[in-house]
């Protein structure tokens, strides 16, 4: 039997709270030069701070880029974040067969779940067609909406194989 498979990516926009901590790592990195220059108390010291604080921002920089990829497989959802297009994590896999509920975000289904925990996992953009999907935390008895961007094979596949709890 053939395995249902599809994966799809999203680059996630760039937020107000990511353009704030970045003027504010180069404001940091300029003000330790500064002082470093000005007051020459201690060289070394200094130096050794703007150093590290280049590092720092070298390091941090590319962890504001980030993409979600979703790999759908035989009923299981794995959320991918990749930071920087080149650090891959998966930060959830979930199974459909625990899901209560898979539809957009805007539909009648997912209106009574709107006051739950929403975890996004999408890009962020205002015209983005977005699916939650309704199930248990782990370990806990408390539901959960997942909010991600399939694309339509995707949705294919899963209303296939649940076509009682997806909907399109």
């Amino acid at each position: 039997m053939e395995q249902a498979y599809a994966e799809y990516s999203v680059k996630q926009k760039t937020t107000g709270k990511d353009i704030a901590l970045k003027v504010m790592m180069i404001i940091g990195v300029i003000l330790l030069f500064i002082i470093g220059f000005r007051f020459r108390v201690s060289p070394c010291f200094f130096f050794l701070l703007d150093v590290l604080a280049v590092f720092a921002m070298v390091w941090f920089w590319p962890r504001f880029h980030v993409t979600w990829e979703y790999v759908y497989c035989d009923g299981q959802i794995d959320f991918d974040m990749i930071q920087g297009e080149d650090k891959r994590k998966t930060v959830l896999r979930i199974d459909l067969d625990n899901a209560d509920v898979i539809a957009p975000m805007d539909s009648e289904r997912m209106a009574g779940y709107r006051h739950l925990q929403t975890k996004k996992f999408y890009s962020l953009q205002p015209d983005a067609k977005t699916y939650g999907v309704v199930i248990r935390s782990e370990g806990k008895e408390e539901k959960l909406v997942l909010e991600f961007e399939p694309n339509e094979k995707m949705m294919d596949l899963i209303l296939n194989k649940y076509p009682k709890k997806a909907e399109k």
